[in-house]
């Protein structure tokens, strides 16, 4: 067999129509996600990943652990075409997901048929959680791909095609170097589908998967001055968020309650329109009390899930984004109940474009907090475009107003503010742990000629408040002045002369006056 015959034979998508689909489902997916990109970094790890690029150092947390460094490799690759970090990190974003939505197709086509693939494809694609991750600058539409195509060729190696348990090894190392929790979240999913292969190509795949993940752990560990040090960042970086979350490490069912709240709103809002269908094919089932015969497909979607589940629940549940590993899974029982509950072919598709415009309007033309300020607040597009003008608006009139020489910048988004004005002096502030009451232990004073500010012709120096939510811990309220934004909302900054000086304290900060 030739090498182009394998490809074919490992692509296998069935007929011309089926090849058609697939094409329409990845290019509807790239157009439907191009006009709502995001211009500028949106979340913290994003930066962390944008400071990878420049200097790949975990220890210093560019990126967090456990460092992605295959994702990294891969933004340097498709740097090459950009030379922007955002942009190059937002178009790998928007072609993962497109391809993730190729693949759900394929794997709900081979696990029932083309009607299941084909309403679970358009349901993910349409998903306004999976529709703004699409958008922005973080690997999670990368990591659902990477599932998705090993959960493909694993299924059809279950499905007795053993040639595919080679390619089905490479992509779970290469998914393990894009996140490594993929690997244990997989690895009983995984053992499930290709126990039939025999123990010893079990034993050699096993031999070949490690050789992979050793091609990028060897230089992740060198990058961080060998194994122990790798291990003891992961440990202190895990406890710094697991504490008040995980039950291993005494969050009790306070953590358990705080992991659950999170994963089930953040699963409701990703799969919301499959749970209509799967609810009441359930309902059904149960009346009749008619239970499936084939097991292998639920064994199969159970393995899958619950390890995740489990972890998520009990461990840590993190940014929303993280539901991506487990959320394909509910997508294709929702669209095999709409398949089992609708029987005529014209009734499924006018409930699968219903509930497919339905998530497209929550994304298109929900506000980010539909309810008011302060309260429920939901990824849409309008999300996207909230964030970028936050951040622009802000560079713009800094730069515009404040030079470098003779300014700070006290910022709660501190990652952005050096990531994108790094000429200027910035001090952190955690919002969060001020609250909290977990802040630095010690207040500190500081004057504008010990961070090196330069008074500017009037003789003054500028403390910005970058960020709106610093507003209830400014100590100095009456000193401040404002500058209007382009869009919305203003810039708050105190203007200190030479005989001032700033005070930095746990839970407040404000100026000093002679």
């Amino acid at each position: 067999m030739t090498a182009s015959t394998q490809i074919k034979a490992t692509i296998r998508l069935g007929s011309p129509r089926d090849g058609f689909i697939a094409w329409a489902l990845f290019l509807g997916t790239v157009l439907s996600r191009v006009p709502f990109r995001s211009h500028i970094l949106y979340h913290w790890d994003s930066v962390n990943f944008a400071s990878g690029m420049r200097q790949f150092d975990v220890l210093q947390e560019h990126p967090q652990p456990p460092g992605y460094i295959v994702y990294i490799w891969l933004c340097h690759l498709v740097n090459l075409l950009f030379h922007d970090a955002n942009a190059t990190m937002v178009w790998i974003s928007v072609v993962a997901s497109s391809l993730a939505v190729v693949i759900l197709y394929l794997l709900g086509r081979a696990m029932w048929n083309r009607r299941v693939g084909l309403a679970a494809a358009l349901l993910l694609a349409s998903s306004p959680l999976f529709w703004f991750y699409g958008e922005i600058a973080l690997p999670h539409t990368l990591d659902t791909f990477l599932v998705l195509l090993a959960l493909w060729l694993l299924y059809r190696v279950g499905q007795g095609e053993g040639r595919l348990l080679w390619p089905a090894v490479v992509v779970l190392g290469v998914a393990g170097g894009v996140r490594q929790q993929t690997l244990l979240f997989l690895l009983p999913v995984a053992l499930y589908a290709a126990w039939r292969v025999g123990w010893r190509r079990l034993l050699l795949a096993g031999l070949v998967g490690a050789a992979i993940c050793l091609t990028w752990f060897v230089p992740l560990a060198v990058s961080c001055g060998g194994v122990g040090a790798y291990l003891e960042k992961m440990g202190t970086f895990s406890a710094r968020f697991q504490q008040t979350t995980s039950v291993m490490m005494g969050a009790g069912w306070t953590g358990v309650a705080y992991n659950l709240r999170k994963l089930s709103l953040y699963t409701v809002y990703g799969a919301a329109a499959a749970f209509v269908p799967l609810g009441i094919y359930g309902i059904v089932r149960l009346v009749r009390w008619h239970w499936p015969r084939d097991w292998g497909r639920l064994a199969f979607l159970g393995l899958w899930m619950i390890p995740v589940l489990l972890f998520y629940g009990l461990i840590h549940m993190g940014q929303q984004g993280l539901v991506f590993v487990f959320l394909p899974a509910l997508l294709l029982l929702g669209a095999a109940g709409l398949d089992q509950l609708l029987r005529v072919d014209w009734a499924e598709k006018a409930v699968v474009v219903l509930l497919v415009a339905a998530q497209a309007a929550v994304f298109c033309l929900v506000s980010e907090y539909p309810l008011g300020p302060g309260t429920q607040r939901l990824l849409t597009r309008e999300t996207v475009v909230n964030s970028d003008h936050y951040y622009t608006d802000r560079f713009a009139a800094i730069r515009e107003n404040f030079p470098p020489r003779s300014t700070a910048i006290l910022a709660a988004n501190w990652d952005h503010v050096r990531y994108y004005l790094p000429e200027y002096v910035t001090l952190s502030f955690s919002s969060t742990n001020a609250l909290a009451g977990t802040g630095a232990d010690e207040d500190s004073v500081v004057t504008p000629g010990e961070l090196g500010l330069q008074p500017d012709l009037r003789g003054q120096t500028t403390f910005v408040l970058f960020d709106d939510e610093l507003a209830s811990f400014n100590e100095s309220a009456a000193l401040t002045k404002k500058l209007e934004l382009n869009h919305s909302g203003t810039l708050v900054y105190f203007s200190l002369t030479q005989d001032m000086a700033f005070h930095l304290g746990t839970r407040t900060f404000g100026v000093i006056e002679p």
